[in-house]
């Protein structure tokens, strides 16, 4: 065991130097490949095994520290065994108690950014549909639900402003909720007290947790039943026999899968990419996992097919899976790349060299905006045939354009991540758009969210910058698979699929944002908890 994990340390100590001194030069220099005249760090493999031996031994006390830690919980399960369930009235009163200390966790950004973070994608969702044009290009759901509190609220004689604020309101109680029911899962299971603890401590004081609350976007409601999705993922798992005993579970597992990508369309991604593990590895289950992925794609259809004609809402635009594509042309044509005359002929219909020159290295909405998606429809295969032999000569720029674009996602020490604190109010003089302005209620809270969100001030404090960071929740889940690999208990690894399904869908998309990464943070301390629990005892045969 001791060789195994010098082994695994090893190769953890290499990937980690490698997420670091990658992202290190490409906030730098921009570009992986670039070569320093300081023979000690000449290329980035001489920087990757100067950071090495610091970055095996992290990883090899980090094992140490977890064995002792799941040791620890083991035997907090064994002692707890005989310990019977709350009553009844004494667990909603304890629910409630958490729902009401989670709600209360949020009142401080409310109060700071009255009526909330009113920006990203709300003031579209509210102002096209108002004006005629219903898209899925936006969960409908959620367009729904905003367009509905903004009519009534209208209706009653309420500003725009208080419109938010209700919807604020409605959302804070909604995720507090699920946060609650984040702490009743771990108390339920009885996870140790520290992690219970600090889960509690998490979810109030991770400042993050208190702006995603009040930003009126679809990607909080998101998180929330991503977690919730986790929870069945992983009851499923290590409970078969129970979970799939009638259809009481089934019927709220595919409720919550449902809702996934109902309020985001990727979500519907994270489930198709789960699904044939969930065959392998429940076997014994085949018919009712394959009824429950048959229902999920038939509401996925029915979704958008019959639904989305009924409401007469235009389909999703597909140039919104391109991004990497997007992004590796215009970075071979912007750094003068090997871009043949009949191959551009191909390109310049739906990319043209006026589009290709706005290449933005961490945003591909500059090119995306001028995709002419009907064009790339016409001859799929001859465009992706051509961009893939463009990128046999040119994989440098193609590697380069990739980890540009997603390397907040993996790199704690970037400065391209943000979730600014304000409110926007466009087409200022379009009635049908929403105009909302940001009225704070408590200067100081307003100063220490601003401070944290629009300009990021915490990334001047070592340690906390690198909590603070999308990057080390990404580190989290890479360390949570070295980890469950080098015990050989790799069915852990199935309770994880849910968060690297969904990470790969994120990589495919336009920018590495926060909002993106927030399920992943908002589940984290669950990841921690798949790592300490005990294996069923059917697992460990």
């Amino acid at each position: 065991m001791k060789i195994r994990t010098c082994g695994f340390a090893l190769a953890g100590g290499i990937l980690f130097a490698a997420f670091d001194r990658c992202g290190y030069m490409l906030k730098q220099y921009g570009s992986i490949f670039a070569v320093s005249e300081n023979p000690w760090h000449r290329t980035v493999v001489h920087r990757i095994l100067l950071r090495l031996p610091v970055s095996v031994a992290v990883v090899f006390v980090l094992f140490l520290v977890t064995d002792r830690l799941v040791l620890k919980a083991g035997r907090l399960r064994e002692r707890q065994a005989g310990s019977g369930p709350d009553s009844f009235r004494g667990s909603m009163r304890w629910f409630g108690g958490m729902w009401l200390l989670y709600f209360a966790s949020f009142f401080p950004a409310f109060l700071g950014g009255y009526p909330g973070i009113f920006a990203a994608d709300a003031p579209n969702q509210i102002g096209w549909t108002f004006s005629g044009w219903l898209t899925a290009h936006h969960p409908l759901l959620h367009t729904g639900i905003l367009c509905g509190i903004f009519s009534l609220g209208r209706s009653l004689g309420l500003s725009d402003t208080s419109c938010a604020a209700v919807y604020t309101v409605l959302q804070m109680l909604a995720l507090s909720g699920i946060f609650a029911w984040i702490s009743r899962f771990l108390k339920y299971e009885k996870a140790p007290v520290w992690l219970q603890a600090g889960t509690v401590l998490y979810l109030c004081l991770f400042p993050f947790h208190g702006m995603m609350a009040v930003y009126t976007t679809k990607d909080t409601l998101f998180a929330g039943v991503f977690v919730l999705c986790l929870i069945q993922f992983f009851k499923m798992c290590t409970r078969p026999e129970e979970y799939f005993r009638g259809y009481r579970f089934l019927v709220s597992g595919g409720c919550c899968f449902v809702l996934l990508f109902l309020l985001r369309n990727n979500g519907f991604h994270t489930l198709l990419l789960s699904i044939p593990f969930l065959l392998t590895v429940l076997f014994r289950y085949w018919k009712k996992v394959l009824l429950l992925s048959v229902c999920l794609l038939l509401a996925y259809q029915i979704y958008n097919g019959p639904v989305l004609t009924l409401v007469r809402a235009e389909p999703g635009n597909a140039r919104e899976a391109l991004s990497v594509i997007m992004q590796t042309l215009g970075r071979t044509y912007t750094a003068g790349g090997d871009i043949r005359p009949d191959e551009m002929e191909v390109i310049r219909p739906v990319l043209s060299e006026e589009t290709l020159a706005l290449y933005t290295p961490d945003l591909s909405d500059p090119l995306k905006n001028h995709f002419h998606t009907e064009a790339f429809q016409e001859n799929p295969a001859g465009f992706l045939k051509t961009w893939l032999k463009i990128g046999f000569r040119n994989k440098k720029l193609y590697i380069d354009a990739f980890l540009n674009t997603t390397a907040a996602f993996w790199y704690p020490g970037t400065d391209g991540e943000y979730l600014d604190f304000v409110c926007f109010d466009i087409e200022k003089d379009n009635p049908a758009y929403p105009h909302v302005s940001m009225q704070p209620v408590s200067a100081i809270w307003n100063r220490y969210y601003t401070a944290i969100g629009t300009d990021a001030v915490f990334r001047r404090i070592p340690v906390i910058r690198e909590l603070l960071s999308m990057g080390f929740y990404f580190w989290l889940m890479v360390f949570g698979v070295l980890y469950v690999c080098r015990r050989r208990e790799y069915i852990r690894l199935v309770w994880m699929l849910p968060f690297w399904a969904y990470m790969a869908t994120n990589f495919l998309g336009p920018a590495a944002l926060l909002r993106y990464a927030y399920p992943v943070m908002a589940g984290a301390p669950f990841l921690i908890y798949l790592l300490l629990t005990p294996l069923p005892s059917f697992d460990r045969q």
